[in-house]
């Protein structure tokens, strides 16, 4: 089990260092995050950008991780698409998203002939957050990409979460399916939608971790909480995965994180052959830094 950030540095340490090709990078966080990799020995660093502004911010923030490959692109396209040529390359194993539109880089991340994306998966968006009360990471899903995944959807989605966590050395993760209660109310979609996906899991639809639901958020994540309300079971209290119903609902618990709770959170996407680095256009340095060194970690060996 991860508990901290720091946690994940550590392991991102041990493995082998990553090249990570990014699409329009010419701002302060996103250079700073990293050189701030670079000097942990985590990445290498490629970018597809505006190459004179890329330079004038270098010298401004006098930076000094060295750029395997800098690829001058004069808009968010074409430095999308660069980058994705890195990666389809096999020069680089971790896509990161720069100051440019989501729908920007999933576009030329999907390409078919780039060949980065598995038929039999959906992209979707993981937050990871660093939780001081839960005294661990938690991983929540789907907060950014999928807004009203159907069932079949949701599927997927958790087995994109569990096998993320398997990338990082969880080899059993409990994953709660979330809703308002933990009973089925028929007035509740998310909550009938919860018990089917649990009944997937025990069918070998969903494997690689134990799923319970429908679970409220206190029932996933608090022992006290589950202790008088009298529920019992592996998950309850437990949990490393949060399966939201919507992206409302993860984006708005994700986004609390930073703005509510003052903690760390980094963002991924899942689903293609590589990571890709995907935190908000005004997300903070520390989370940018969290996000690569994640995805570092997923990225393989």
């Amino acid at each position: 089990m991860l508990r901290t950030f720091a946690d994940v540095v550590e392991q991102a340490r041990e493995k082998s260092r990553k090249t990570i090709a990014v699409a329009v990078p010419e701002t302060r966080e996103i250079l700073l995050a990293l050189e701030r990799a670079h000097q942990e020995n985590i990445v290498d660093v490629m970018l597809a950008g505006n190459r004179e502004s890329i330079e004038a911010l270098r010298a401004e923030l006098k930076l000094t991780f060295p750029i395997k490959t800098l690829i001058d692109a004069q808009d968010e396209y074409s430095a999308a698409n660069e980058a994705v040529k890195l990666i389809a390359a096999g020069q680089a194993q971790v896509l990161m998203k720069g100051n440019l539109h989501t729908s920007t880089i999933l576009s030329a991340l999907l390409k078919k002939e780039y060949g980065l994306r598995q038929p039999e998966n959906i992209i979707s968006h993981l937050f990871i957050l660093e939780s001081k009360p839960c005294g661990r990471l938690l991983f929540v899903t789907d907060s950014a990409v999928n807004i009203a995944p159907d069932l079949q959807r949701k599927r997927q989605i958790l087995q994109n979460a569990i096998d993320f966590l398997h990338s990082l050395g969880y080899d059993q993760p409990k994953a709660a399916v979330l809703a308002a209660v933990e009973y089925v109310n028929e007035k509740m979609p998310a909550t009938e939608e919860a018990a089917k996906l649990v009944g997937m899991a025990a069918q070998g639809k969903i494997t690689g971790a134990v799923v319970a639901g429908p679970l409220a958020l206190d029932d996933a994540l608090s022992p006290w909480v589950c202790e008088e309300k009298k529920i019992k079971g592996p998950v309850q209290g437990d949990a490393d995965i949060l399966l939201v119903p919507n992206i409302e609902a993860g984006n708005i618990l994700s986004k609390s994180q930073t703005f509510l709770a003052g903690g760390p959170l980094a963002g991924v996407a899942l689903g293609a052959k590589v990571p890709l680095v995907l935190n908000s256009r005004a997300d903070t340095l520390d989370n940018r830094f969290y996000a690569i060194v994640t995805a570092c970690c997923a990225a393989g060996q």
